[in-house]
């Protein structure tokens, strides 16, 4: 084939080139040496020599081409660019097999930064090379729809969040929704060849903004070389200690907040890292006494500390949280800046129990850390105000929560889990000057069946909750909940069979 194709060039060029020159000197043979159909001749020679050439190099890109596993194209230039990423990417110790197989309804854990951004997936499914570039883009996300029943008013429709539970209960009321606001979308862009290493910037965003259906931004970060800039889960939280249920908000005691922050980690060993981060400020105080009028600010960044060791089985994991809680107060007419010190420990851990089945546990406790627990955060209690001294002042509340999930596979396409959590902020030494109708303490349980029918991409399931709430008063509320939900993830990474 090429040596036809040569051929046919040869013959092309001598057509057009030396014919018309042989003509034009049997015309004018006076005007046309014999020295200068020699030289036309050289030309000719030459270019043919180059065609020769750029045949053979065309032939040859073709050859590597059928070779490699990933398919090329060349560009303007006739730079070869891949337009399909690598089949393995990098592994190592640092994501244990435990972390990588842990599947969960909601998949937080895959937006969840980790070392040297080594993926969950070695393999890179559901993600393509942006053409003429080396950047690879995973587009992600699911469609969920949850219909909600609540035998009591649950305050939040939308999660099941005990400390909204409204106190006093008109126990006769129901109440029925139907949401799609869990519905989510993401934006996985990784580099994979700079001089920072492997660049990853992640964009997440979900329904669940400031009315029914007003897109919200989840995460948006970027790391390189285990430096991290932007907003994403706080180090303080264990991303892979999320237990598997169908409820958006999980249970009410552990440790959840997306903050943006500036975070830089290294490895101790193969399997150890230490990750230290400066993130976004907030004091969460909001009383209001005759004695003590709040409005919060921030004097310095909160700090976070976070020590993880992986193994096959599994993980552990211990974070601390340093912090300045603070606000303006006013005593007498008088308006003075008044600030405590805040602080707490988490320890959580997941492990592979018996077959597919997992485990997740956690324990969180400190002073001044109720915006970081899930059911606290945002409840304007911090700190709170004692009169012990000469005058009112902020005091840290004291904060614990507990979590403990366990999910078993009935077979490979059917799993359950059993939660359950608990968070309490009770100082009674400050409860005189605290309103009576403030949050103490809240309890969160629920079981579910969770089925893939055809495959992982769509997932439907049952769940049950029960949820109870104490205010400082001793005044209570509760709710049941039954809850069914189907997901399908947009990316589908197997076909559709019988299972």
């Amino acid at each position: 084939m090429k040596k036809n194709l040569i051929s046919y060039v040869s013959v092309a060029l001598l057509a057009g080139m030396w014919v018309p020159a042989i003509a034009r000197a049997q015309n004018d043979s006076s005007a046309t040496s014999a020295e200068q159909l020699r030289q036309q001749l050289s030309d000719l020679q030459t270019q043919m020599k180059k065609v020769q050439a750029r045949i053979e190099d065309l032939e040859s890109a073709k050859t590597q081409v059928a070779t490699q596993p990933a398919t090329t194209s060349a560009d303007q230039t006739g730079t070869s660019q891949t337009s399909e990423p690598p089949l393995q990417g990098p592994t190592s110790p640092q994501v244990g097999n435990a972390t990588t197989t842990y599947s969960i309804f909601s998949e937080d854990t895959l937006a969840a930064p980790r070392y040297n951004n080594v993926p969950l997936d070695p393999k890179y499914r559901g993600f393509f090379r942006l053409p003429g570039t080396q950047t690879m883009l995973k587009i992600g996300g699911y469609f969920k729809t949850d219909f909600i029943y609540d035998l009591k008013p649950a305050g939040n429709t939308d999660a099941f969040v005990p400390a909204s539970i409204p106190i006093p209960q008109i126990a006769t009321v129901n109440n029925a929704t139907i949401s799609i606001r869990p519905t989510r979308l993401t934006l996985d862009f990784l580099i994979p060849s700079t001089r920072l290493g492997e660049v990853r910037f992640y964009l997440e965003g979900d329904l669940f903004g400031t009315n029914s259906t007003t897109p919200r931004l989840r995460h948006a970060y970027a790391q390189a070389s285990n430096f991290l800039i932007g907003q994403t889960f706080t180090n303080f939280m264990d991303p892979d200690g999320f237990p598997d249920t169908l409820d958006f908000q999980g249970p009410n005691g552990m440790v959840n907040l997306r903050n943006p922050q500036v975070r830089y980690g290294f490895a101790l060993s193969k399997s150890m890292t230490l990750v230290f981060a400066a993130e976004k400020p907030s004091s969460d105080v909001l009383f209001k006494t005759d004695q003590f009028n709040s409005q919060p600010n921030a004097p310095s960044p909160d700090g976070t500390i976070r020590l993880r060791q992986e193994f096959p089985g599994g993980h552990v994991q211990v974070s601390a949280l340093f912090r300045d809680v603070a606000a303006f107060v006013t005593t007498n007419g008088v308006a003075k800046t008044n600030s405590v010190f805040g602080w707490g420990l988490n320890l959580s851990g997941g492990f592979k129990t018996f077959g597919k089945d997992n485990m997740v546990l956690a324990v969180v406790g400190g002073h001044g850390i109720s915006r970081y627990i899930q059911d606290t955060s945002g409840l304007g209690i911090d700190a709170e105000v004692t009169t012990s001294g000469s005058r009112p002042h902020l005091q840290a509340t004291p904060d614990v929560g507990v979590e403990a999930a366990y999910q078993h596979y009935w077979r490979k396409t059917l799993r359950s889990s059993a939660i359950y959590s608990y968070v309490a902020v009770n100082n009674p030494a400050l409860s005189a000057f605290v309103p009576g109708g403030t949050f103490n303490h809240s309890d969160y349980m629920g079981g579910n069946l969770i089925w893939n029918p055809f495959s992982s991409s769509l997932n439907v399931g049952a769940e049950v909750l029960y949820g109870w709430q104490q205010l400082q008063n001793g005044n209570k509320g509760d709710d049941t909940r039954f809850q069914f939900s189907a997901k399908y993830s947009f990316v589908k990474l197997e076909a559709d069979k019988d299972k």
